[in-house]
């Protein structure tokens, strides 16, 4: 009786706490389409065009979730192989006012509502870099030279067919290069880390931003982020010449990755369905 009445009694307990708790409601669009996209060409973009606008094309569910929840494609795991495949156009639209921030959880909200979208977070122990300096006398990095760039939405967007100015902050990135202008440490390593899908745990104690140019031959070590249906590039021969990722942060940059294992957030897709029609 008296095990039973315990029961009785923490279950109201909870119940009375989770009425007093409320739910909290995710934001979500005022407008969203989702639609198929069918064709051959295999170029992807994600875009926020205008203040309160996110704009996707030729995209798949886990590049979405890596965008919504601000991770990397190692971070997500499990799920339907269409997952990885299937190709999708997404325009969606809410108040010019709404963060950056915001978008991202209305985009979280989306791909629950239309995709079925469950996942749960796990944290992992998974093989990661420290990224250091070479020597004890620091690295080779210099701070960007004033002038060099200019900020964005500091002037006009250039003319269409004009030369796109050089923007500070900006940076690209392959299996084989990085090229940034006036990037800051942690663009950096996102970018080291999307080249070789690992985590990369900044320690140079680097602050100022700064350009870089590199070039290396791209091998396993470096495998980026490939759209679906698009063939890595060829693994070099032993007879190809040149510089591994390695030796060309220490030889340039006076940087180097040192391997380890550290415990790493994941997220793990539970359930999935591919979207109904708008």
């Amino acid at each position: 009786m008296n095990v039973r009445l315990l029961f009785i009694l923490v279950a109201a307990g909870t119940a009375m706490g989770q009425a007093q708790s409320p739910v909290s409601v995710p934001p979500r669009f005022d407008v969203a389409s989702v639609k198929p996209n069918s064709g051959v060409e295999r170029s992807v973009q994600i875009d926020f065009p205008s203040p309160g606008r996110f704009s996707a094309q030729n995209v798949w569910l886990r590049f979405l979730i890596q965008t919504a929840w601000n991770v990397k494609n190692y971070q997500v795991v499990s799920g339907p192989g269409w997952a990885a495949s299937d190709r999708y156009n997404i325009e969606a639209k809410t108040d010019p006012s709404t963060s950056r921030e915001q978008i991202r959880l209305m985009i979280q909200a989306l791909l629950q509502d239309r995709f079925q979208l469950a996942l749960h977070h796990e944290s992992r122990s998974l093989p990661i870099y420290h990224l250091v300096t070479a020597s004890k006398d620091g690295s080779k990095l210099q701070p960007s030279k004033s002038g060099s760039c200019i900020e964005r939405n500091s002037e006009p967007a250039p003319a269409p067919g004009s030369r796109s100015p050089t923007y500070c902050g900006s940076s690209q990135w392959s299996p084989r290069s990085l090229i940034g202008t006036a990037i800051t440490m942690q663009q950096f390593t996102t970018a080291l880390e999307n080249i070789l899908q690992r985590p990369v745990i900044d320690e140079t104690g680097f602050t100022a931003a700064f350009d870089v140019r590199l070039n290396w031959i791209p091998d396993e070590i470096t495998p980026g982020l490939l759209a679906p249906g698009v063939s890595p590039p060829p693994l070099p021969s032993p007879n190809d010449a040149g510089p591994t990722i390695f030796t060309t942060l220490a030889d340039q940059l006076g940087l180097r990755l040192q391997a380890g294992k550290g415990p790493v957030d994941i997220l793990v897709i539970d359930h999935a369905e591919r979207p109904s029609a708008n």
